[in-house]
């Protein structure tokens, strides 16, 4: 088997036409070497967990640079690092590779001439780039010089030392090596415009200089320095017009000139920094330079309850306000808006006058959100609320009806309220009709209706605007201050100096520490293309997806777009794939789990599956996510057994019980065992009916809930007595004798209809909707296709160190099953009206859904023709735990060979956004493989290889460092840190 593996690894990189290395370790162990076209997209992120980045591209250049708390992909800073070698001639270059055509020509504005960058300035001839995670090495060579020139780009990365990991910093080195038989004298420099604000100043620090915003003190910035003795700075470019000092500094570089200019008060155009340098024959000296930022302040704010004054002062409004979705639906001109000049944050109510009830309906429009309690119309009726109406989340008015019949002959009055500060805490209505007809049109009143209220005024007439009652406000429970995102790193320090002087004092150790990692991750022996999957994705906790908030708790998109973060909140359904972040820094991990169970939750048991920044108690207006809450169940076991920490447990044990008890209430109501109302996902959608991919979560959170009850001595019988019923269901009503399905319903159910449920942008309001409705059913179903996530809750279970407790034979069948139906080598024929660029043309892929069976719905669920590499790793992590390691092998590489540089940067994999988190679903396949897992609260390392013998890494708690097995026999290497290991569990032994 071992030499199968070997075998694998060649013939893996052949076809990929890359270099192979043998290391001197005594193992067989290959990275990956760029060169050429694969070099185009090479973006490797270098920076922080939480606290920003910029990426080293393939040919050595800085791009991407998201140091100020978001994205920002398209910030290229004009910056270069250049070489200049007295006497020879052609004797200076920047120290980059050739810049790549889609640059100069496929970018916005790219027939303007580019005038903003340095493409123009002659580079090296050869370049390539490997990577070793968190360290990539850019090596550059020209024929016109004698040198060899390697540029190192790092940040601190050292498991379970979340702190030093989430620096705002990053580190370019510069080797240069003289290749002839006689020394030469060289100046290195860099050279920057103020890239951080062209309107600010650029000050001094030792070694380097500091490009700090506008209006703010010196403390606030970028730095950018060397600790090189030699080092000179030149604090201001020549000052003048059109292209005057860019071409100065270039000017001054290119004739080996070293200038020293003074700081300047007002606008430099430019700094720089000279290193001479002189290389005797074959030796090597090295320029460090340091990027150290400090960026406190953002106004990012997601989610927070915050009221900023009140509702209905600005009268009507004439349809959709500023910061504010399109608004659609009224009639006329004008409607009211309580969104209108304020946003989310004013509340207050306003009542209408008396009227007399002498007719049989009232008729109106109404939308905004879709709390009847905090933004709702209500209908008095002596002074008592009778009626109450309210959006769906959705700018879109909908017609609405009351029976007035019991009300006839009193008198009445409306009263529109808007008392919450959340997202969806506004209310639009319109046209109010009393009518004895309910088949009244609102547009066209008939002549005997009475037309109580359309807005067409700019103000409220006889209506009553009134303040909002403050005991009726939810608050979010923010006692700080703080209502926008700080970064954690600005807790931590006082300032830019502040970073710098601890990045002086500490950066040796601190690269040593980083360095262990590196050595012992890529001591590795498992097959390369799961090594490189797994640490390319290591790169998003370097990117903009990841925050960590002022008080140390981790926060996160599910990707990143190129200004801003992509779908808010840590989102439970996507995060739930996401694998590697609780082994690496298992205590900022656990801050996820008390965000869901202690504020995101609420007593009933709902929770949102999006958290709020800053971390606060969110509104709870929408549906839980069934696979996100169930989940995150599995995950509060795991992250107890991988803490050892039972008191943690206890404290977020009733919480969980409450969530688990939501769920059966919820879903499983004549607890049946299954999944069956209506419940949200990972796709956006609602499932209808009883599927395997939401009631293996179900499983799998029923057999951890009893798992933890019966270690803290807790009852959990009629728990025992529902995964019985769950698991029996899966079994038999839900597997097709191939693989497991869905059974599609939507009558016979608790909810109401489809038409009535809310939804995220699914609606039938069109006739052709409902007239699809009535042949089909619901709209985004997968009913009897083969669903690639279709037994996810058994992967779950695994990696969170549970059984599995489906029967095996069958998870297996689904899982070839998949892979059967599923897998694309070339997706030339495949047709994906959703989203194509995941994957597409000749390339291959898993795709997220098939129906080999026939009876594929006329509209699946939205994303079903898509590819995610998130799902591929869940997949091929699941095919490797059951011993098909060809077949989760080869998924591996489909997906790596997409990410080839070429088309796609290797080191962020997209799937609604750069970075995206599902894809740390990919770490999971070290334990598939080598069924390594350490359970801190028994001190019992489990392993169970499907590949004989191997080395790997292992990270605890504690520490970290690799295991071997070989001829049966484990051997712990401790890298950092301490194990405490009582026993090993070793399968077949």
């Amino acid at each position: 088997m071992k030499q199968k593996i070997y075998l694998l690894q060649i013939l893996f990189f052949l076809a990929l036409g890359s270099t192979t290395q043998l290391y001197a370790s005594g193992y067989l162990s290959m990275q990956r070497v760029y060169s050429g076209d694969s070099l185009n997209y090479i973006a490797f992120p270098i920076g922080g967990m939480g606290a920003g980045m910029f990426c080293l591209e393939g040919n050595g250049a800085i791009a991407q640079l998201s140091v100020r708390n978001h994205p920002d992909l398209w910030n290229t800073p004009y910056a270069y690092a250049a070489i200049h070698v007295q006497g020879v001639p052609n004797g200076t270059k920047v120290l980059e590779g050739q810049v790549p055509q889609w640059k100069t020509f496929g970018v916005t504005q790219g027939g303007m001439g580019q005038g903003d960058r340095t493409y123009g300035l002659p580079r090296f001839r050869q370049t390539s780039f490997q990577a070793q995670f968190p360290f990539a090495t850019v090596a550059l060579k020209d024929e016109d010089l004698p040198l060899e020139v390697k540029i190192v780009g790092w940040s601190p990365f050292i498991p379970t030392d979340q702190d030093n990991s989430g620096l705002p910093l990053g580190v370019l080195e510069y080797q240069f090596t003289n290749t002839s038989n006689k020394a030469v004298q060289t100046i290195f420099s860099y050279n920057a415009k103020n890239f951080i604000d062209a309107r600010g100043r650029i000050l001094p620090v030792k070694g380097g200089f500091k490009l700090v915003p506008e209006q703010t003190n010196g403390d606030e910035g970028l730095a950018v320095y060397t600790d090189h003795h030699t080092a000179v700075m030149d604090y201001c470019w020549f000052r003048g017009d059109w292209f005057d000092a860019q071409s100065v500094a270039w000017n001054n570089v290119y004739a080996g000139k070293i200038t020293s200019n003074p700081m300047v008060q007002g606008i430099a155009p430019g700094a720089s920094i000279f290193v001479p340098l002189t290389l005797q024959p074959g030796e090597t000296q090295t320029v460090r330079l340091n990027f150290c930022w400090y960026f406190p302040h953002s106004d990012l704010s997601r989610g927070v309850s915050r009221v900023t004054g009140a509702a209905f002062q600005a009268g009507t409004s004439t349809g959709t306000a500023p910061y504010q979705n399109a608004v659609s639906g009224f009639l006329g001109s004008r409607l009211l808006n309580s969104f209108y000049r304020g946003g989310d944050g004013v509340v207050g109510e306003i009542v209408s006058p008396e009227f007399k009830i002498n007719k049989r309906y009232l008729k109106f429009l109404v939308g905004g959100g879709n709390q009847t309690a905090q933004t709702a119309v209500n209908l008095l009726v002596d002074g008592k609320v009778v009626n109450t109406a309210a959006g769906m989340c959705t700018e879109t008015l909908a017609p609405h009806t009351w029976d007035l019949k019991a009300f006839q002959g009193k008198v009445g009055q409306l009263q529109i309220i808007d008392f919450s500060a959340y997202p969806w805490g506004h209310i639009l209505a319109d046209q109010f009709i009393l009518t004895d007809n309910a088949q009244e049109t609102l547009s066209q009143p008939s002549p005997d209706a009475v037309v109580l209220e359309d807005f067409e005024h700019e103000g409220w007439g006889e209506w009553a605007v009134k303040p909002c009652p403050k005991e009726r406000v939810e608050a979010s429970g923010i006692t700080d201050g703080i209502y926008t995102y700080k970064p954690y790193y600005a807790t931590l320090f006082g300032g830019l100096q502040a970073v710098i002087d601890y990045w002086d004092n500490n950066r040796t150790q601190l690269k040593a520490k980083t360095e262990l990692f590196r050595d012992a991750f890529f001591s590795s022996t498992l097959p390369p293309e799961l090594l490189e999957a797994i640490a390319a994705n290591l790169s998003i906790l370097k990117s903009p997806t990841v925050l960590r908030q002022h008080d140390g708790r981790f926060w996160a998109w599910e990707g990143s777009e190129d200004v801003i973060g992509s779908c808010h909140g840590t989102c439970t359904h996507v995060w739930n794939y996401a694998q590697a972040l609780p082994h690496l820094f298992p205590a900022m991990e656990r801050t996820a789990r008390e965000t869901e169970f202690l504020v995101n939750q609420n007593k009933a048991g709902h929770q949102t599956f999006r958290a709020n920044m800053p971390i606060s108690r969110p509104a709870h207006d929408f549906h839980a996510a069934a696979d996100g809450q169930l989940g995150g169940i599995m995950k509060a076991y795991r992250d107890w057994r991988i803490s050892g920490d039972t008191e943690w447990l206890k404290k977020l044990y009733p919480a969980i019980k409450a969530s688990l008890d939501y769920c059966i209430r919820t879903w499983d109501p004549r607890q049946k065992g299954c999944i069956e109302e209506p419940h949200h996902n990972t796709y956006d959608i609602e499932f209808w009916g009883a599927d395997g991919m939401c009631t293996s979560f179900y499983v799998g959170a029923l057999e951890a809930f009893i798992r933890m009850s019966d270690a803290l001595h807790r009852p959990s019988t009629p728990y025992r007595k529902l995964l019985k019923k769950s698991v029996e269901l899966m079994n038999t009503q839900l597997f097709n004798g191939e693989y497991y399905i869905q059974k599609t319903q939507w009558t016979g159910l608790r909810a109401k209809s489809p038409t009535e449920v809310l939804s995220f942008g699914s609606n039938y309001s069109n006739p052709e909707a409902l007239q699809l409705l009535q042949a089909e059913g619901p709209k985004y179903q997968y009913g009897t296709g083969c669903l690639s996530d279709g037994v996810i809750g058994m992967w779950m279970a695994s990696v969170c160190g549970l059984p599995e407790p489906l029967n095996q034979a069958q998870t297996l069948s689904h899982l070839n099953a998949v892979y059967k139906y599923n897998v694309r080598e070339d997706l030339y024929r495949h047709y994906n009206t959703q989203r194509p660029s995941y994957a597409l043309g000749h390339e291959g892929g898993l795709l997220l859904c098939t129906w080999p069976k026939g009876k594929k719905p006329t509209l699946p669920f939205v994303y079903s023709n898509e590819v995610w590499t998130g799902i591929e790793y869940q997949v091929a992590s699941h095919l490797l735990m059951k011993g098909e390691i060809d077949k989760g092998l080869k998924l591996v590489r489909l997906c790596r060979n997409r990410y080839n540089g070429i088309s796609r940067n290797p080191f962020d994999e997209i799937e609604c956004g750069h970075w995206y988190a599902r894809a740390l679903s990919s770490y999971s396949m070290l334990q598939a493989l080598t069924g390594v897992r350490y359970d801190a609260v028994d001190k019992t390392l489990y392993i169970d290889s499907k590949i004989g013998d191997f080395t790997t890494f292992i990270c605890t708690e504690t520490g970290f460092g690799t295991l071997t097995m070989k001829q049966g026999k484990p051997q712990l290497n401790i890298a950092y840190g301490q194990i405490d290991i009582q026993k090993y569990n070793i399968k077949n032994q």
